[in-house]
C-alpha cells in the first residue's frame, strides 16, 4: 500500500452509540430462553458477563442467548445513535477520495445491520469485523493486509483498544479518543 493516509473507524460507540440496543437485546434475548427479567448496571453488557450474571449458566445456554440477542438486534437498532460529526469526517474523507476502512470487533451481521440502517457502507472501501481476524489483535490484522501502521489515522473510543492501537506501532498522535 502507499503512503497514502489510512483512516480506520471503529463501530460501537464510536461511530454509532449501541450501548442502550446491546443490553436492550441482551434482556430480550435472556427473557426468552431463560424466561428471566434482568437489569444491568454495567454500561455494556457482553457475552462474557453471562457467566458472571448467571453462575449456573451452561455453555449451550449461553450460545442460545449470544443467538437470541443476535436475531432481537433489529427491534432494538431505532435506540442506536449515529456520531454525525464522524459522518461528516466520513464523507469529507470520501469525496477525498482516501483510504477509509470501517475496522469493528462487532460480528459481520450485527455491523452490516447498523451499517445498512444509517447508510454507511458506502463510504468504506474496506470492512473488517471479528469474523475476519477472531481473537487476534485487529490492529495487527491490518498490517498483515498490508497497511503501513504509519500511514493509519484511527477513530477509537475503548482505552483498551487505543492501548492495543500503541503496543501493536500505531503513534499516539494517529490515534482520536472518540467521546460519545
Amino acid at each position: 500500500m502507499s503512503k497514502k493516509k489510512c483512516f480506520v473507524f471503529d463501530l460501537d460507540n464510536t461511530l454509532i452509540e449501541t450501548n442502550r440496543a446491546n443490553n436492550d437485546s441482551y434482556r430480550e434475548a435472556i427473557l426468552t430462553v431463560l424466561g428471566e427479567k434482568v437489569e444491568f448496571k454495567k454500561k455494556r453488557f457482553t457475552r462474557s458477563d453471562l457467566s458472571n450474571f448467571f453462575p449456573n449458566i451452561s455453555s449451550s445456554q449461553i450460545n442460545e442467548i449470544v443467538k437470541a440477542k443476535d436475531v432481537c438486534y433489529i427491534n432494538h437498532i431505532s435506540e442506536t445513535t449515529l456520531n454525525i460529526q464522524l459522518v461528516k469526517i466520513l464523507k469529507f474523507l470520501n469525496d477525498e477520495c482516501c483510504e477509509v476502512i470501517l475496522l469493528t470487533n462487532s460480528h459481520k451481521s450485527r455491523a452490516k445491520c447498523l451499517c445498512d440502517y444509517y447508510q454507511l457502507s458506502k463510504f468504506f472501501k474496506k470492512q473488517y469485523y471479528k469474523e475476519n481476524y477472531g481473537d487476534g489483535d485487529k490492529y495487527q490484522f491490518l498490517t498483515q493486509k498490508g497497511i503501513q501502521l504509519s500511514s493509519v489515522i484511527l477513530f477509537e473510543n475503548e482505552q483498551e483498544e487505543i492501548l492495543k492501537a500503541i503496543q501493536t506501532g500505531i503513534n499516539e498522535n494517529q490515534i482520536i479518543n472518540v467521546k460519545f
